[in-house]
């Protein structure tokens, strides 16, 4: 838990860093592209494109873009006669017309153009206009112009104040977006148009536009999007029902979701403003198809010309009827083109209008997660990840971490697809970081029990209680531990003489294949090595694993030590080297098993009167000329059948109770588990 606990809190300290918002920025927009349904997108918005085919077919008519009003007049004329529900137009018309130029042999001024122009918009009556409150429109109001000319030249052309802006004003009790100016259309453009509405964009730290701005407060005036502006228009919402509240925007019915951002305004203090998730809808084009229907603007244009002459049009005005009508550029150099979180090119601007469009009409937000939720979130991944690398061990620790995250991705999914966007990157570093506290405590705490573990006993138990010890460190406890298991020892008889008659080094290589039979034999019977005292063997049964036949298992290992030596005193006789042989010693009882020794040295072995008494029992083989002496505890807990024979009773140095003692003769086979005959 604690591991969890400080993963989480580590995360969540993270999470205040910059880059981690760029991570969870980019699981936006991934999550943006897998729950994109472009079939949902209405119908009833149609985009009409100023691109590069309808700049290159209009500029022998009408010059180079841009363009002059009286032709984006014949658009609004054409549109006018569907009738379309509302016209937007992304375009900016701030300053006025001051060219002269002449249509099919007709001479046309500038002044003619703009109120040929704004005629044309007031008697449609249903078009909304672009303001420009961006940093250049502010240095424009102030003193540079975009065509060279001396601010004296053009005193009439930055436009109207934003008090003088035409439509109602709106009353929000919201933390609005500050800007410093705002362009509208010339006055007489205003004037005539049903909305005006601003196209201050935001991009987010790394480029994309994810995010609108409803509204804007210039000079003391609210002003909506013209997104906005064309939705409310669209939907006949009056400005009375707009109401700000907290965390979102009450907008005819419809609940927008609202997200405090802290920027720098142009005062020089950073001030929290709000703004809006915009729900995307699709990409620019999905499956070969457009997510919105559009038209060329040449192709509209062309057909008012046809119209006008009298001819069937290209397109019939008809198609646009009741229909949201969003007028923009697309041509790449005339950089209305922005990033999203789509990979596929850039979206143009009056599609990212399209998109806030659709959403207010269709009253599909996107709500962020409230903050406790990123904070549960990431302590909930952490504290799971956490558990299941302690509990389950690194590997499958690790397949929870990994499970821990595909649930959550798929969790956030299901609900971004829903409209709820719950952050996740923070969530994602605390599973990093359990999972690396996890691994790193397995390793320098239940890792240094496993090395000890590995140290003590590798060279001392056989293979298969090794791995046991590793995989389940918690069933030894290396400290000191009472309980009941079985002890043999083994000497080997007159080694001494058999040493004096012999090279070192023959005797030290005998005695070493000597060593590896027994142990052979021991480790076949669930046996530990405990230490080898000279040519002595000690070894345990019950230790360091829980044995309940330990008895069982230590007389089958003394009986088949005896087998494998025969068969070493075969070979050894071939080869002309002495033979040898043991005398073998078991008493069963309880026993304290530990580590024994110094801080620098220690072994794993065991102590006690049980002990002690195994090895009286080895000595007293010479005394009664038997090869495996069992005590009577140890008789007592056989479960198989062997041919043992009463000794008597003896009392053993160091004891003043008298001990019961037994025989095992050696049987046909060495496990000593099937039926070997009876007490005789």
């Amino acid at each position: 838990m604690l591991i969890g606990l400080a993963a989480a809190g580590v995360a969540l300290a993270v999470g205040l860093l910059p880059f981690l918002d760029t991570i969870e920025l980019k699981t936006y927009d991934l999550r943006v592209r897998w729950t994109a349904h472009p079939d949902r997108a209405r119908r009833d918005i149609v985009l009409v494109r100023i691109d590069e085919d309808s700049i290159q077919k209009l500029e022998p008519l009408v010059g180079r873009f841009p363009w002059p009003r009286l032709v984006h007049a014949q658009l609004v004329n054409y549109l006018a006669r569907g009738p379309a529900k509302v016209v937007a137009y992304d375009v900016l018309f701030s300053e006025r017309d001051r060219r002269s130029f002449t249509v099919e042999g007709e001479p046309w001024t500038g002044e003619e153009s703009d109120k040929a122009f704004a005629d044309a918009v007031r008697q449609a009556g249903n078009v909304v206009l672009a303001a420009d409150a961006s940093l250049e429109a502010a240095e424009r109001r102030g003193n540079a112009t975009t065509d060279g000319q001396a601010p004296a030249a053009r005193a009439n052309s930055p436009g109207l104040p934003a008090a003088a802006l035409p439509g109602p004003a709106y009353r929000l009790d919201t933390r609005i977006e500050e800007r410093p100016a705002i362009l509208p259309p010339y006055e007489e453009l205003s004037g005539a148009a049903r909305a005006i509405g601003h196209v201050f964009t935001v991009l987010d730290p790394d480029g994309p536009v994810r995010r609108s701005v409803p509204f804007i407060r210039v000079g003391g005036r609210t002003i909506p999007s013209l997104a906005l502006s064309a939705a409310m228009v669209a939907a006949g919402i009056s400005p009375d029902a707009v109401s700000g509240s907290a965390g979102h925007l009450g907008i005819g019915g419809r609940r927008m979701p609202l997200v405090e951002a802290d920027i720098p305004s142009f005062y020089g203090e950073r001030r929290r403003s709000v703004r809006s998730l915009i729900r995307f809808t699709g990409p620019v084009v999905s499956g070969g198809k457009p997510t919105y229907l559009d038209y060329s603007f040449y192709r509209l244009f062309y057909s008012e010309q046809q119209l006008l002459a009298g001819n069937a049009p290209l397109v019939d005005p008809a198609v646009f009827r009741d229909k949201i009508v969003l007028v923009g550029t697309t041509a790449a150099g005339l950089q209305d083109l922005f990033t999203v979180p789509f990979a596929e090119g850039k979206m143009p601007g009056m599609e990212v209008h399209a998109n806030v469009i659709d959403n207010v009409l269709s009253s599909r937000f996107m709500q962020p997660a409230p903050a406790w939720v990123k904070l549960v979130t990431a302590a909930a991944c952490a504290l799971a990840v956490g558990f299941g690398v302690m509990l389950l061990g690194v590997w499958p620790g690790v397949a929870v971490a990994l499970g821990v995250v595909a649930g959550l991705g798929g969790v956030s999914l299901v609900l971004f697809d829903r409209g709820l966007w719950i952050q996740v990157a923070t969530a994602f570093v605390a599973v990093v970081l359990a999972s690396f506290g996890g691994v790193a405590y397995q390793y320098f705490v239940e890792g240094r029990e496993k090395r000890r573990i590995k140290h003590v006993f590798s060279r001392f138990v056989s293979r298969d209680v090794y791995d046991h010890l590793l995989v389940d460190p918690a069933r030894v406890r290396l400290g000191g531990q009472r309980r009941d298991m079985t002890v043999l020892f083994s000497d080997i008889r007159g080694f001494t003489t058999v040493s004096e008659g012999g090279q070192p080094e023959e005797i030290v290589g005998q005695l070493n294949e000597y060593f590896t039979r027994m142990v052979e034999v021991v480790f076949r019977h669930q046996g530990t090595i405990d230490k080898f005292v000279g040519d002595m063997v000690m070894a345990l049964f019950g230790a360091p694993l829980e044995d309940p036949d330990n008895a069982d298992h230590a007389v089958g290992a003394a009986l088949g030590m005896l087998v494998a030596l025969e068969d070493l005193n075969r070979r050894w006789a071939a080869e002309g080297r002495p033979q040898l042989d043991i005398g073998i010693g078991i008493n069963t009882g309880e026993m304290v098993a530990g580590n024994i020794g110094s801080e620098q040295i220690m072994s794993y072995t065991v102590i006690g009167d049980a002990v002690n008494l195994g090895s009286r029992l080895e000595s007293l083989n010479k005394q009664y000329g038997t090869r495996i002496i069992i005590s009577g505890q140890t008789r007592g807990r056989l479960k198989g059948r062997y041919d043992t024979q009463l000794l008597g009773e003896v009392v053993v140095k160091g004891k003043t109770k008298p001990v019961t003692i037994y025989e095992v003769r050696p049987g046909d086979a060495d496990t000593g588990t099937e039926a070997r005959g009876t007490e005789s």
